[in-house]
């Protein structure tokens, strides 16, 4: 293989997609960087149009490169974190009205030491957050995520991922610990903020697609949640993830907004009309503005709020004023 032919493989394996229900991503789980990084890599192998899980093999010196191991610890690594991935419990939002899901991450692992190839597969208990999904997902670079060293980077940047096109997000303290597995570990929120939060932001901002700033919440002089602000990098062009993909980049923009569509009740193909009649900052500003009206508790039908506020071109910026605009609701 040459060399301009290594590179360009090497530049499509950073830019594969990991697609997941939303649920899967807010769910509870603690994970080490290595292990995150081998579910990642796994993750993105997963088609979503696949009606069953499969095996996938993966070279055991591209598994030394994955979790950045080398010589005689590499097997004794191979069997420490397999085991413990079979072992971990994920707990998960149930897809229907109630209840939750739990389940290992891994299915099973095969090593043929002869071929040097591991095969994986995920747990049969999360197929429906993983394959034929039609809304409620999200989709992440391969690349983007591969490039944070925080385990804590990497989970913050897939809740908030989510909402890119909402552009901000407030979470609890107690949920952000659990998305990130810390449960009872920086106690002190100054220790929290330093090791956890600022880490992330740091990480998050010169290395992926999405640039990134909090504020701290209080209440009865307690810090009880965080509001971030979520803005497109505008340094991300000159990325080493992002020199060539400028196309993809549109691509992906465009399947974000026809997922949040969807999410809100549309059809794949109204949502694709919507996009074909619409300027995407059309789109995008009128579900950030029926987001802020869902946080204020004013909507009784989302789905025709959005029709709405696109064919009106609402702006968020007139639901940020603590009094309601005067605006028609329709209902059907």
């Amino acid at each position: 293989m040459t060399k301009h032919n290594k590179k360009l493989k090497k530049e499509d394996k950073k830019n594969e997609l990991i697609v997941q229900h939303n649920h899967l991503i807010e769910a509870r789980y603690h994970l080490t960087l290595q292990e995150k990084r081998l579910m990642c890599w796994l993750a993105s192998q997963v088609k979503q149009t696949d009606e069953d899980f499969k095996e996938h093999e993966l070279p055991i010196k591209e598994f030394a490169k994955l979790i950045d191991v080398k010589g005689d610890h590499l097997y004794k690594a191979l069997d420490t974190i397999t085991h413990k991935l079979m072992q971990k419990i994920i707990t998960i939002r149930s897809l229907k009205k109630r209840g939750f899901t739990k389940a290992a991450l891994l299915g099973g692992v095969e090593y043929y030491e002869s071929q040097g190839i591991i095969k994986l597969s995920f747990h049969p208990y999360l197929k429906p957050y993983m394959l034929q999904l039609k809304d409620r997902f999200t989709q992440i670079s391969l690349g983007d995520v591969m490039g944070l060293k925080s385990v804590h980077a990497m989970r913050i940047y897939e809740v908030l991922k989510q909402y890119e096109y909402i552009g901000n997000r407030e979470i609890l303290l107690i949920d952000l610990r659990g998305y990130c597995g810390i449960e009872g570990k920086y106690k002190k929120f100054n220790d929290f903020k330093k090791d956890v939060l600022e880490r992330a932001k740091r990480e998050i901002n010169n290395k992926t697609d999405l640039f990134i700033y909090y504020e701290e919440i209080k209440t009865s002089r307690k810090f009880t949640s965080i509001k971030f602000t979520i803005k497109p990098n505008s340094s991300y062009k000159n990325t080493e993830f992002q020199k060539h993909k400028s196309l993809e980049k549109e691509y992906r923009s465009e399947a974000a907004l026809i997922g949040s569509l969807i999410e809100y009740g549309f059809s794949k193909g109204m949502a694709k009309r919507f996009l074909k009649n619409n300027e995407e900052d059309v789109i995008k500003n009128a579900l950030r503005a029926v987001h802020l009206q869902i946080e204020r508790n004013n909507v009784k039908n989302p789905k025709a709020m959005l029709q709405t506020a696109i064919k009106e071109k609402w702006h968020p910026e007139i639901f940020k004023t603590k009094k309601r605009p005067s605006v028609r609701i329709p209902t059907i």
